[in-house]
């Protein structure tokens, strides 16, 4: 008669170790900490922007970090799918391993709150891939412009008119609202009109459409040797230059509507209403920065024989719309995982406590 194989015999147990360590209630408490954690920095953190905003937020020692551990795109990262894949596979082995007895004894003793806990690991596992297929699949669409303008959505083939924006403030100056009326039309010219607010999104034509923040605009007049050529609308950050000369550039920097100087020399505004407006402004040529100076809304800036006039500064307001076909699937998921949560904490110990009281004891399931 043959000897045990040791070394397989050994290769099972720790082949029994691992899954057991992949489906225990240990692991997944640290998968489940560092995805919280993980999601609250995507959360806090600023997504896909480009690494200058996040030098000019976080320093270079900061931006470093966030970049170097892929914060900046926290549900893309290799390292964020890699965890949820774990807890997947981990809530995946764990329900499939613990089926079999829960249906035993529900057949035997047809008590509901046992499946919570199963219900509860099969929630959250939907909800992950729900969201995770929410990343993949869903469509997000940028728009910005002042009240009165209709910008395209993108390739979707509609365009969003903002009919009004309105920003509601306390007493405090605090910022309590930001409104936007919008119409959306799709190319047949069928339209849907209403508001978009924070956290009170529009819906139509299977889009949200969030009112995310807003900025300032301002009109720009480019004269050259005293006759108009050319007026433009534009946002902070962005720029205009006269269509014969692209070399020579305006940048609109920033806008304080109630300018201030502190004592350090760091500008600043004392309150959000336009009581002493100023624009902060930049002039380029060729690449160059040329010069950068602070103008009063209609004053002129000479460079040269042309002449830059910021005028009428404007609130303008950015709509994020969002496509996203894994909505229904998560509501779902959350649903199941609610019910997991109250066959676990309201049912069972009902069902518990009837059974005590009744004498028939207790059991494991």
């Amino acid at each position: 008669m043959g000897q045990p194989d040791n070394g397989q015999q050994n290769r099972t147990g720790t082949v029994r170790k691992i899954l057991h360590f992949l489906c225990g209630m240990p692991f997944s408490f640290v998968l489940l900490a560092i995805i919280l954690a993980a999601c609250v920095a995507g959360s806090v953190i600023p997504q896909g922007q480009p690494a200058s905003v996040y030098q000019e937020m976080y320093g270079e020692r900061g931006s470093g970090l966030i970049l170097g551990l892929q914060l900046d795109q926290v549900f893309r990262s290799a390292w964020f799918l890699t965890l949820a894949a774990l807890l997947c596979l981990n809530l995946i082995l764990c329900s499939v391993s613990r089926f079999g007895a829960v249906l035993r004894v529900w057949k035997k003793e047809k008590r509901y709150g046992i499946w919570g806990s199963w219900l509860t690991h099969l929630g959250l596992l939907l909800l992950i891939v729900s969201f995770a297929a929410g990343q993949f699949l869903a469509r997000e669409e940028v728009i910005y412009g002042i009240a009165g303008s209709t910008q395209p959505l993108g390739k979707t083939g509609l365009a969003v008119t903002i009919d009004s924006f309105e920003v509601t403030l306390r007493d405090d100056y605090t910022v309590e609202q930001y409104t936007a009326g919008l119409t959306v039309a799709d190319a047949s010219g069928q339209t849907v009109s209403g508001a978009a607010s924070v956290n009170h999104p529009l819906e139509a034509f299977g889009y949200d459409f969030y009112q995310d923040s807003m900025g300032w605009a301002t009109y720009v007049d480019i004269f050259k040797d005293g006759q108009l050529i050319k007026t433009d609308l534009i946002c902070t950050g962005e720029y205009t230059y006269p269509d014969e000369l692209p070399a020579l550039a305006l940048l609109f920097n920033k806008f304080y509507p109630d300018f201030a100087e502190g004592a350090d020399g760091a500008f600043y505004s004392r309150t959000p209403l336009p009581e002493n407006p100023r624009c902060l402004y930049s002039i380029y040529y060729e690449g160059r920065l040329m010069a950068m100076d602070l103008t009063e809304p209609g004053a002129a800036v000479p460079v040269h024989n042309y002449v830059f006039t910021l005028r009428d500064p404007v609130e303008y307001t950015l709509i994020v719309a969002r496509n996203d076909p894994a909505a229904p699937a998560a509501l779902l998921s959350a649903a199941v995982l609610l019910a997991g949560l109250v066959l676990s904490f309201y049912v069972r110990p009902w069902e518990d406590k009837r059974r005590k009281e009744n004498g028939s004891g207790l059991d494991e399931g």
